[in-house]
């Protein structure tokens, strides 16, 4: 009998952190990635010359071009809603450089670019994001980005990848 006792107490146990697991309150989980690629590179560009090759952004020469693509997925358990976003304010990154406009923008996004001098913007939400989706931006900018993420979400955390 008491053996009986024992393996119906494990079997509960094992329930309930499965059950927990399942259904319990978890954090939602938000992964952040950002890669940046040089339009023209150093030894493209001593080899050129740099008359030679240019880019420009509306007839404006871009000095140290970079496309930079920037992705937010939602790799938690549950969704992230508008409410989830602290006082509406939208998740940030900041790039650290001058951002010259978007590139490309794959389905409805919710966000918004600002460049300030040197210090270029792109925001994200408030907005649903559902589970396992993602939103993504790509724009383009002048220098090296150095992405910094700035989130206000609440009971979310955010992973760095790439």
């Amino acid at each position: 009998m008491a053996l009986v006792g024992i393996l119906v107490a494990a079997a509960a146990v094992v329930v309930g952190l499965l059950a927990t697991r399942r259904w319990g309150t978890r954090r939602r989980l938000i992964a952040f990635d950002c890669v940046s690629t040089p339009l023209i590179s150093e030894a493209h560009l001593g080899a050129l010359g740099r008359d030679l090759l240019k880019v420009t952004y509306r007839d404006v020469e871009v000095v140290n071009p970079h496309l930079v693509h920037i992705r937010i997925r939602n790799i938690g358990p549950s969704d992230v809603a508008s409410v989830h976003f602290d006082a509406e304010t939208p998740l940030t990154v900041g790039l650290s450089c001058r951002v010259l406009g978007v590139t490309t923008v794959p389905g409805p996004v919710p966000a918004g670019v600002s460049s300030t001098g040197a210090q270029g913007e792109i925001t994200f939400g408030p907005g649903l994001l559902r589970r396992n989706e993602e939103w993504a931006l790509g724009v383009l900018v002048e220098g090296s980005p150095r992405p910094e993420m700035m989130s206000s979400l609440i009971d979310t955390d955010i992973v760095r990848r790439g």
